[in-house]
């Protein structure tokens, strides 16, 4: 499968989840759209200029970047709204239906092409320590199909709760992961997920 991700700031929200379901339903047939994810920034955690996150997923990699863009801006600030093609460059558990509670971390991971490798490294053993709370329920790590993207990567995973997800960060063994991620511009918060649409 293909993703598009949209990163949209808060001056694009209101107008963009206004018409979020209108505009998933319009990618499901001409661009074999087979699931959408709304997101909304319910607490920032470090560094965070957006107030959605939307994930639209498509059967075929034949995806129009330019109707694709042009469907996601806003007319009062398309300037707002960042979007990028991506692949699922690594999946942690099988995802799980949400329920009353349950959270997603989101974090946009903006870096080059040239950062990846050491990034791919420090989240491969940052995994490991969250996998290992029982309030981690999946994990999907997005990479950019294009180098020259704002957003190389995006982590997206679902949490039982935020007491969980702030546990996980307390523990003294997740400090050298913190500051090793410290040298990277990550947006991370923490969202609820307010739409899903899936299309056999």
């Amino acid at each position: 499968m293909i993703y598009w991700i949209d990163v949209v700031a808060a001056a694009a929200a209101p107008s963009y989840a206004a018409r979020w379901q209108e505009r998933a339903l319009a990618l499901r047939a001409p661009r074999n759209l087979r699931t959408a994810e709304l997101f909304e920034v319910i607490e920032p955690i470090r560094d965070v200029d957006y107030a959605l996150l939307s994930v639209y997923g498509f059967d075929s990699d034949d995806v129009d970047d330019a109707a694709l863009r042009e469907g996601s801006s806003s007319d009062d600030a398309a300037f707002a709204v960042e979007g990028t093609k991506c692949r699922v460059r690594i999946t942690l558990s099988e995802l799980t239906p949400a329920l009353p509670g349950h959270v997603w971390l989101i974090n946009p991971f903006e870096i080059n092409e040239d950062q990846i490798p050491d990034v791919l490294n420090m989240w491969d053993k940052a995994k490991n320590h969250m996998t290992a709370h029982a309030g981690f329920l999946n994990a999907r790590l997005f990479r950019s199909a294009a180098p020259s993207t704002k957003y190389g990567l995006f982590n997206v995973s679902q949490w039982r709760s935020a007491g969980d997800f702030k546990q996980s960060l307390g523990d003294k063994a997740y400090d050298r992961h913190r500051e090793r991620s410290m040298q990277y511009r990550l947006h991370p918060s923490l969202c609820a997920r307010t739409h899903s649409l899936e299309f056999q």
